[in-house]
């Protein structure tokens, strides 16, 4: 969920939030039944809950992203006035968000077994044990991979790491490295909100499509982070001795790659079979699992019905938490699908196409993340009111330039959760990582990027 980053806790029950706990916990039963029933009771009980959870939280919001919230809500209702369609307009935006919704709920179950784990716990000795030539790797290829499959929790184990470091070049260096190797996971990963926001979007792609154009991207981009640390800090003398290594024990090794490949394949062989979309699937894996999961970390001494609770408790503790990301992609949706509506088709002839269409979708979304604007807003308004025939491109490879900008558009927004996730182990805000520290790298990686989609396009590659 490059972008997106769960929080809030038990306190937020203590709060009087459980009554949001069970508003979430009913509009991700009635997305998921909408999903596989397509039975218009449960699309009316998702709209209503949804609505009722916004009303309840939002006072609870941060100013400025309930102020973007409204005025895109309120922007998308008065485009699609145009038409006639306001209610259809918001009918359909609430149903849309819910599949992002679900996917978060799915996402909550896994990230209180991946804190315990002592598997991962050794990672992140590991990862910090290595010398200096090869940390910037180690701590990129960690987020990565880490990310990939726990999204915001990989992040947030690994982040603690920054936190202990007191020389300020290499906090910064190793909280860029994270940063940069997690968002690169949300090009191809399909635990990601982006890859599922991208297959809505673009419906005539399947999953397996995004993720083969995705993967490239994150390799190259990957590649320039490392050359971009190497060439920016090449005079950075080493003023301390390599640290004490800590090996990964082959114990460590197989359980975590046991538990995470497992995870990987449940997910994916059950979308082949089902053809159901990623964030059903996800909701109806993550529950079992996180339990399961939960009870091999907390050991044969604890009933397996005790640990399979303290995960419940806390997971339903944390639903109010996500209020943030109900609002940014409900209020995204909303405006995405009025815009569609009621935007006038002739000025949309004026959009130029091709090459110049590539560019323009890359430095876009970056650019509207500079300025705070999540990127399932234009994502969104790409798949409902341009597409491959406006565009001129085939729809793969506008997937991969929309997946390329969209976790390079979180390093240089000051409100994404990859940012605001790092501003809590690192002495700097998140606005200072992001407008000071990351846009440098970023530009680079959007030229290679739209050059990289570029090429592929003229090469015929997709």
């Amino acid at each position: 969920m490059s972008g997106t980053c769960p929080t809030g806790g038990r306190r937020d029950v203590a709060a009087g939030g459980g009554l949001s706990s069970l508003l979430y916990l009913v509009l991700t039963l009635a997305g998921v039944g909408d999903a596989i029933l397509h039975l218009a009771p449960f699309r009316w009980i998702g709209v209503v809950a949804t609505i009722l959870f916004l009303v309840l939280e939002i006072r609870n919001l941060p100013r400025f992203q309930a102020a973007v919230g409204v005025v895109l809500v309120t922007a998308g209702l008065g485009v699609g006035s145009l038409n006639g369609s306001v209610a259809q307009v918001l009918i359909d935006g609430l149903a849309k968000a819910q599949l992002f919704l679900v996917l978060f709920f799915a996402i909550a179950w896994l990230q209180e077994p991946a804190a315990a784990s002592p598997a991962l716990r050794a990672v992140r000795r590991t990862v910090v044990s290595q010398p200096p030539g090869r940390r910037f790797l180690a701590l990129a290829g960690g987020g990565h991979l880490l990310g990939a499959v726990l999204n915001v929790a990989g992040l947030a184990l690994l982040s603690t790491m920054v936190e202990r470091q007191t020389d300020p070049t290499l906090q910064r260096r190793m909280a860029s490295a994270l940063m940069q190797g997690y968002v690169a996971a949300s090009m191809w990963s399909p635990f990601f909100v982006s890859v599922v926001v991208v297959l809505v979007a673009l419906p005539e792609l399947g999953w397996a499509e995004v993720i083969s154009g995705g993967l490239p991207l994150a390799a190259i981009v990957m590649a320039w982070a490392w050359l971009f640390d190497r060439l920016r800090y090449t005079r950075r003398r080493a003023a301390q001795p390599p640290p004490p290594g800590h090996p990964l024990s082959m114990r460590h090794r197989l359980h975590l790659a046991a538990t995470l490949g497992s995870l990987v394949v449940i997910v994916i062989a059950i979308v082949e079979f089902s053809g159901l979309p990623l964030p059903v699937i996800l909701a109806f894996v993550g529950p079992p699992f996180g339990a399961m999961w939960m009870a091999l970390v907390a050991g044969p001494a604890t009933p397996a019905s005790r640990s399979a609770g303290r995960l419940a408790r806390a997971v339903f503790g944390r639903l109010p938490g996500l209020r943030n990301e109900a609002l940014a992609f409900v209020a995204s949706s909303i405006f995405g699908v009025g815009v569609a509506a009621g935007f006038p088709a002739e000025l949309l002839a004026g959009v130029p196409g091709g090459g110049w269409a590539i560019t323009g979708l890359v430095f876009g979304v970056v650019a509207l993340g500079f300025l705070g604007l999540h990127p399932v807003v234009p994502v969104i308004f790409i798949g409902e009111a341009l597409g491959p025939d406006v565009l001129g491109l085939p729809a793969k490879i506008i997937a991969m330039a929309l997946l390329g900008a969209w976790g390079l558009s979180t390093l240089v927004s000051p409100v994404s959760g990859t940012t605001l996730v790092l501003s809590r182990f690192v002495a700097a805000s998140s606005h200072v990582m992001a407008w000071r520290w990351n846009p440098p790298y970023v530009m680079g990686a959007a030229a290679i990027v739209s050059l990289s989609v570029y090429m592929a396009w003229r090469m015929h590659l997709y």
